[in-house]
């Protein structure tokens, strides 16, 4: 019984992220530029989507501790998407959630680099 539930747990976490993989506006392959939101236009890439939202939901103690896990991109570099998680990201202090995209730096002197950035901090090129 217990061995059939989990089964079915893994199955819907499955569809779950598919579905919201799915409906992402951030299309894989697609090139954009990162420019962070806010007075600075840097952007922080995360190793993991995971310590993107814990980043995003921690207080500012928590926070500063995290940074040391984070590679600070130069606003305006250019990147490639390669998956996006419609609206995993929870603000601590925001209301709404954002997307995780998960990009390759293409221009710059972290090209190559791949990371998680916060769908907030995506342009999309013309």
């Amino acid at each position: 019984m217990r061995s059939a539930l989990r089964v079915a747990g893994v199955c819907i976490a499955i569809v779950l992220s598919a579905s919201s993989a799915v409906a992402c506006p951030k299309h894989a392959l697609e090139r954009v530029v990162l420019y962070g939101t806010g007075g600075d236009s840097d952007v922080l890439l995360w190793d993991s989507r995971f310590r993107l939202r814990e980043y995003h939901l921690a207080t500012f103690d928590e926070a500063q501790a995290m940074l040391p896990r984070a590679l600070l991109v130069r606003g305006g570099a250019r990147a490639l998407v390669l998956h996006c998680l419609r609206d995993y990201v929870q603000a601590r202090y925001a209301l709404g959630l954002d997307d995780a995209v998960d990009v390759r730096i293409v221009s710059g002197p972290q090209r190559g680099t791949t990371g998680w950035i916060s769908g907030a901090d995506v342009r999309y090129m013309r």
